[in-house]
This record gives C-alpha cells, structure tokens and sequence, in this order.
C-alpha cells in the first residue's frame, strides 16, 4: 500500500505540474526565417486564420495549443503579443521580406501592389505533457497584381518531441517553435520566393 509520504509527494508534483501549465504564452513574431527575397516589387501580405477549432469558436484566434497538468488536465497556450496568430505570422512573415529590403505591407482592401502573399493556416498548435506534439497544416500563395497565381505550396505535417516530462512548459514551447519555424521555411519555399521576385 502506498505510503502518505509518497502519495503526498505525488499529490504536489501533480499540483506543481499543473501550477506550471497555467498561463503559458509563445512568440510568434519572429518565427519566419531569413527569406532572402531581392525585389524592387511591392509584396502586400496576409494570413488567413482557418482552423477549424477558431471558426467554430472552440479556441481564440490567440489559442496556439495547450500545455497539460500533472492529471493531464488541458491549460491554453496563446500569443505572447494578445493578437491573433494570423496577425503575428503576418508582421513576422513583413519582417522577414523587409529584412532584405523588400517594401513589404499588411494586404488591405485598398493595396496596391506587385505581388500578394497570401498564407492560409487550417491547423497550427501544440499538445505537450511527457510528450510535446506540433501540428502544422498550411499554404502559401503568390498572386501578381492582376490575380494570376504565381506559385502555390503546401506543407501538412507532425513533429514529436519524446522525452518532455522533466522540461518546463517554456522549454516545451521554444522547442515546439522552432518546429514551426523550419516548418514556415518549407511552407516558403524557393518556389514562393522566386515568385515574389
């Protein structure tokens, strides 16, 4: 029969675990890569928010996935900047593009520009306990000014962290990013780069 000791023990792990869990955040604003585009063009960006857990009102546009207690009870992960995530992959995906000179702006109905890129997200979140699971569903597309598409990808795929039950929340989730940024490197691909040209 289990001591109180160690049940006590295991009582306050769990409570320390869950108390871990709670108000977890991560930065997205720096998740683009260097995408080393060399253009005089105009590149109006947007990111189109379609996770089917966001459009049935399940999560937030902020909810970025979730972070379990120490009884596996679920603890939402969101933005660290309170925006949407489509808005943070839209102003890191403008910081990349103006980090190599390229006039870069949020697409608007009133834009006007050489090419428009747009980014969809239908699955974008994490799952960590002893594990840490990211899951990554999108596609990028390159329109000209008069809505030819230029080039389109798609990445769809799943990364397991094993071995996580010793590692805070905050390590999960910086492992969990880097993740998603070699995703979003795939995501934009030379085939994406060349069309912003």
């Amino acid at each position: 029969m289990m001591s109180v000791k160690i049940l006590c023990a295991a009582m306050g792990l769990c409570l320390s675990l869950a108390a871990c869990a709670v108000g977890n955040t991560t930065d997205y604003r720096d998740v683009v890569p260097p995408l080393g585009v060399a253009t005089q063009k105009t590149v109006a960006v947007e990111t189109i928010d379609m996770r089917p857990y966001v459009l049935a009102d399940d999560n937030t546009p902020q909810w970025v996935g979730m972070v379990r207690g120490g009884f596996g009870n679920p603890f939402g992960v969101h933005t660290q900047s309170g925006a949407p995530l489509a808005t943070d992959l839209t102003q890191a995906t403008i910081s990349s593009l103006k980090a190599s000179g390229v006039k870069a702006a949020p697409a608007t109905a009133r834009t006007a520009s050489d090419r428009n890129l747009r980014i969809t997200v239908r699955d974008w979140k994490t799952d960590s306990m002893f594990t840490t699971s990211v899951y990554f569903n999108a596609e990028a597309e390159v329109r000209d000014q008069a809505g030819t598409v230029l080039a389109r990808n798609a990445v769809n795929d799943k990364v397991v962290h094993d071995n996580e039950s010793m590692n805070l929340p905050s390590t999960k989730l910086e492992r969990a990013k880097a993740a998603f940024k070699t995703f979003m490197d795939r995501l934009l691909d030379g085939g994406i780069r060349q069309a912003l040209r």
